[in-house]
Parts: C-alpha cells; structure tokens; sequence
C-alpha cells in the first residue's frame, strides 16, 4: 500500500510540474515572459488552481466514485469542486492590487461608481474545461492500467499453459522410450544397460532443464541420444542426418523439447528406414531461420493423419504460444510418405 501511494504522489508531482512547463513554454513561445509583478502572480494562482482541478478529479473523484459506479455521490462532489474552483479563480483576479481585468463600465452615469464586473460564467467555464481535461486523463489513465493488468494476466496465462504442455510432453516421451528399452529386456538384449545409461541421460535433459529456453546445441545434442537409443534397438533402421552448419547452433535459443516430436513420431508410426528409402531428418539454420524437416515412410495400417495422441498437437500449441506469426509447420502426407516441417523465424 505504501509503495502505491508514493507511485500516486510521484505521478501528481510529475503531473503538475508538466502542466506548469507546458505553460512557461507557451508564453515564451509568445514572447511574453513571466513578469514578476501582479500578472505573474495571477498566472501562478491560475494554474495552480487548473492544476488542482486535474489531481482532484484524476486521483479523487474518478477512482473512489465514478470507477466504483457511485454515481450520486460523484455528481454532487463534482458540482461542489466545481463551484469552490470558480470561486478560486475569482480570488486568482483580486490578488491584483491593480486588477487587469477590471474594466469600467463608461457607459454608466459619472457620478456613479463604476460596477465590478462579474466573471462567475468565464470562471465557470475555465473549471468546467480543466474538469473534463482531468476527466479525461482519468479515463486514459485507468485504460492504460487495464491493459497493462490484461497483458500480465495473459503472459501468467500462456507461462501456466506452456508449463502444463511440458508437463504433458515429458511424460509422453518417456512412455515411449521405456517400451523401446522393454522390449530389448524381454529378448535379453545385452544393450539393455546402455540403453537405460542413455534413457538416464535422456531424463537428466527433461527433468533437470527448467528454464523456458535452451541453446540450438544443446536441444540437437538431446535429439541425437534419442535417436542413439532409438538405434539400441532398432540397429538396422537407417536414419539420414543433414545437419547445415552445426557451428551456428550456439548462437541460437528454443525452447526445449521441441525437435523431438516430429522423430518420435516418425520411428514410432513410420517403417524402418532402408538405405533405399531411410528416415530423413534435415535440421539447418539460414540467416537466423530454423528450418527442420522430417520424412518417414508410412507403416502398412497406419493412417496418413499422424496428428493423434500427445505429441503433434502440443507443438503446435507451443508454436502459437512462443511463436505467434514467426513460425510456419506443416504436416503433410502423400501415398506412401509422411512428412512435417518446421520453420522458425529466431531473429530478435
């Protein structure tokens, strides 16, 4: 509470000490500086008074009765500031012993005294102008609050969605991995312990890496012992690795856990890769664009549609989230093969 009123009184502070350089720089601007006489002390109560205005209707009026819809209480304290104001403005004139603005009135008889002017309309009128300026920047001052709390409230919205997909996609993975590593237990495979060596490395990147993103190497480093671990079992899959230039994956940040998806989906739904036909995986970085792309061949039973269970949908998701109008996938299938691609703009 402290700290926000202070940020209140610092922005009244700031508020006021613009208003008052507005005006120093308007009548320099017209030549006219500011006296020292009476003129300039009626310049000074006038905008003092004008600034009063817009602090008590931005930081009274408009918070505790207008933005909590007490609409009563708000006319009735406007009317009220408005008519003390006017009367401000009236004592701003008689502080000048010598009034400027006091006129004679020569159509009057000589003998008579000359009539005060009357200015409660004029006066009036400046009130109800600095009223509707302070309305005004109440009104824009509340909007801008608004949309700052809604971005906050929707950058706390993506960060807790992108959490529960990471927590989606890790266990999805290690399903996977651990039916692979079953089934070279069940045929009492001697990889069976190099496998569980490499799966450990595998969680140590999944459950260790907590940050939101992680260098370009680092992700390709975890893809290659998936795929590693992958070839435990299935020694005789062939896999086509085009990797262009991996120098260049340093200087690059994603976020974790996304090159994986489209090779699990591909050992997992596609058919062994051949040396006529091998799991094509392309991965390069071009002018600060990532662009990956995987081809598989389309196992006998498995529909074209790969998009089902866990994995396609929660990168797509990611993509939106992390990526909105900076990257480009796209799933697609012909007779026979399968493919995904994945473009990423990584410039700033």
């Amino acid at each position: 509470m402290e700290k926000k009123a202070l940020h209140s009184i610092l922005e009244i502070a700031l508020l006021v000490a613009v208003f008052q350089l507005f005006w120093f720089t308007y009548y320099s601007f017209l030549g006219k500086p500011w006296p020292s006489d009476n003129i300039g002390y009626y310049r000074i109560a006038t905008h003092l008074t004008q600034s009063a205005i817009l602090v008590v209707v931005a930081f009274l009026l408009f918070p505790r009765y207008a933005k909590r819809k007490r609409l009563i209480p708000f006319l009735l304290l406007s009317v009220m500031f408005l008519l003390l104001f006017t009367q401000m403005f009236n004592l701003a004139r008689q502080l000048l012993t010598n009034p400027v603005f006091y006129l004679l009135n020569t159509l009057k008889q000589p003998k008579k005294a000359a009539a005060t002017p009357s200015y409660f309309a004029q006066n009036l009128i400046s009130s109800l102008t600095y009223y509707l300026l302070g309305l005004g920047y109440a009104f824009a001052r509340d909007w801008f609050a608004k949309e700052r709390a809604a971005l906050v409230l929707e950058k706390e919205k993506a960060q807790a969605e992108l959490s529960l997909l990471r927590n989606q996609l890790n266990p999805h993975f290690l399903f996977n991995t651990i039916n692979n590593i079953y089934y070279l237990a069940l045929i009492q495979s001697a990889k069976t312990a190099d496998a569980l060596l490499k799966l450990s490395d595998l969680l140590r990147y999944v459950l260790h890496e907590k940050s939101d993103w992680v260098s370009l190497d680092r992700e390709y480093q975890h893809l290659l012992k998936f795929i590693e671990l992958h070839r435990l079992r299935f020694p005789k899959d062939q896999i086509e690795l085009t990797i262009v230039p991996e120098t260049q994956f340093s200087a690059y940040q994603i976020p974790p856990m996304i090159l994986i998806t489209f090779v699990e989906n591909a050992f997992k739904h596609g058919e062994p890769g051949t040396e006529a036909e091998p799991v094509s995986i392309q991965l390069n970085i071009d002018r600060g664009k990532l662009f990956y792309r995987v081809n598989n061949k389309i196992a006998k039973g498995i529909s074209k549609d790969q998009k089902n269970g866990i994995g396609i949908p929660n990168l797509i998701k990611r993509m939106q989230i992390l990526y909105p109008n900076k990257h480009h996938l796209q799933l697609g299938a012909t007779e026979e093969y399968y493919f995904a691609k994945l473009e990423i703009d990584l410039n700033p």
